[in-house]
């Protein structure tokens, strides 16, 4: 791809495919929101390589971004997207804006994948366990989301796995205070009774400031999974004269009910902590019966056509039926799900060492030990693939080891988007990792080790290796922290040399190394 110039009135919002951002060359437009539009990209050099996200503010100097880059770089979870990179582009017409990188999530709106499928309290309850889980990372780092909602959250079709988006509004302890509103921002569906209170009694103060804290963020997962179970928001914020969402909709499961009940209570020490609550709803998914497993909506049994006009209404303005599921869209998304999981399952089955064990609610595993062995015999395991007959393994072309998916559309009917619409992202299935603040990756790197495999006359190495620097490496998917005991971080990824099967083990270990069970 080559880089376009641009035109001094080349509109940020729209820039064309092509167009250089720091080292990023941008393949396509993919969503806007109030402060930031986003594309797909890839790093220039790389244009075969993975497709990252690149959020680029619509305003010079936005100071958001440098916020959200820091949430992202503390909130590192397997439901927060992963940091690449971060910095400023200068536009042809003089002016500065800065962006950052992110892993592509793909996915849909939280409220479109409901509305598409019939899920069930425990598939729920999986779900805002996840959520809970990246919300406490966040919290334990010192942070705030301050705008979590169904348009702020990613589910991956392919596995479940659910995302918690745009950190533009997040806050931090000593973060540069960047609005002179009363309340922070934010959507109004979702803020706390005691926001609400204090911008009553104090908003008309001079300098009056309402700081957002972790109870602010659980109880906008209440607002989300009260919405998610009975298609409707809380009726008011208080909590008082609320129904709970079994009275909404008996079909949810008494504990799920108990829960969101919890997270909705006007008292915040009454929530529970976002810790608190991912605990306790993985036991519930664990431990609820068979009832657990009924699905949350019945199915429509009237023709479109035939609905009463009021009902249409209301159903057009919510963006979907009615605590109604459509069985034929119910199908249809069920069999594309089904699909997306075999060819994730079949491309993780051809590549296991593309992907680095991943812990459930927390950072990246640790590499220590028989792990490192077990990585060591991996690395061994590559180079007798590079050197074994044709006939036996056939290579591995870049699309196999690419994960391709469906677009699908950015959310609709929410209460509204108040920054960047980060819910239009898309990712590989495996995320990409190598946040670009550690200050370690080396911009030349290092020659060839002694006996590692070269390239040929053409410069090129065995098909699925990089060549660099006069050698053959393998580009590993793992950790910064990782990486350093394996390889080298060059350009934001991690590289571990390649060497042929008849090297001798550097150490007796590694003649014994396996899969760690």
């Amino acid at each position: 791809m080559e880089v376009q110039p641009l035109a001094l009135d080349a509109d940020v919002q729209a820039l064309p495919p092509g167009t250089k951002i720091g080292p990023w060359l941008l393949k396509g437009w993919r969503g806007r929101g109030t402060y930031g539009t986003v594309y797909r990209a890839v790093r220039e050099g790389d244009e075969q390589g993975r497709e990252v996200a690149l959020k680029l503010a619509v305003h010079p100097r936005d100071a958001r971004f440098k916020r959200e880059a820091e949430l992202l770089r503390r909130g590192r979870h397997p439901s927060v997207p992963q940091l690449l990179d971060e910095g400023e582009w200068q536009h042809p017409n003089g002016f500065v804006y800065p962006f950052i990188v992110m892993s592509w999530v793909e996915g849909e709106g939280l409220y479109e994948w409901a509305a598409r499928r019939n899920p069930s309290s425990r598939q729920v309850m999986g779900l805002l366990g996840q959520a809970a889980g990246a919300l406490h990372t966040t919290h334990e780092a010192g942070g705030v989301h301050r705008d979590v909602k169904g348009g702020n959250a990613l589910v991956r079709p392919a596995d479940g796995r659910l995302f918690q988006m745009d950190f533009g509004a997040g806050n931090y302890k000593g973060a540069e205070r960047l609005t002179s509103s009363p309340l922070p921002p934010g959507t109004h569906l979702y803020r706390s009774p005691e926001a609400w209170e204090f911008d009553l009694h104090q908003g008309w103060r001079h300098l009056a400031l309402y700081v957002a804290g972790p109870a602010d963020d659980v109880f906008a997962l209440g607002v989300m999974a009260y919405r998610l179970v009975t298609d409707e928001y809380p009726p008011l914020t208080d909590g008082i004269g609320c129904r709970s969402p079994r009275e909404v909709n008996p079909r949810v499961d008494r504990r799920l009910d108990a829960l969101i009940q919890r997270m909705l209570s006007p008292e915040p020490e009454e929530r529970g902590t976002a810790k608190e609550l991912a605990e306790e709803l993985e036991r519930a998914c664990e431990q609820e019966g068979p009832e657990a497993d009924a699905p949350l909506f019945e199915w429509e049994t009237v023709e479109r056509p035939e609905w009463p006009q009021e009902g249409l209404a209301a159903a057009e303005e919510l963006g979907h039926r009615v605590l109604r599921r459509d069985r034929e869209v119910v199908r249809v998304a069920a069999e594309a799900d089904a699909a997306r999981r075999a060819e994730a399952e079949r491309l993780q089955a051809r590549a296991p060492s593309q992907a680095a064990p991943r812990a459930e609610h927390g950072a990246p595993r640790e590499w220590s030990g028989p792990g490192l062995l077990w990585l060591a015999a991996v690395m061994v395991l590559a180079s007798l693939v590079l050197w074994w007959p044709r006939h036996k393994e056939p290579e591995r072309t870049h699309e196999e080891l690419a994960v391709v998916r469906e677009v699908t559309a950015e959310e609709k009917g929410d209460g509204g988007v108040t920054y960047v619409g980060d819910n239009a992202l898309m990712s590989s299935y495996a995320t990409m990792k190598a946040p670009a603040d550690r200050g370690i990756a080396q911009e030349v790197p290092p020659k060839p080790q002694p006996g590692q495999l070269k390239p040929d006359a053409k410069g090129q190495c065995h098909k699925g290796y990089v060549a660099i620097n006069g050698g053959c490496w393998l580009k590993a998917d793992v950790s910064l922290e990782e990486c350093k005991a394996i390889g080298f971080e060059y350009r934001g990824g991690c590289y571990a040399p390649i060497f042929p099967p008849m090297r001798e083990p550097t150490s007796a270990p590694m003649k014994r190394a396996g899969p760690e069970r």
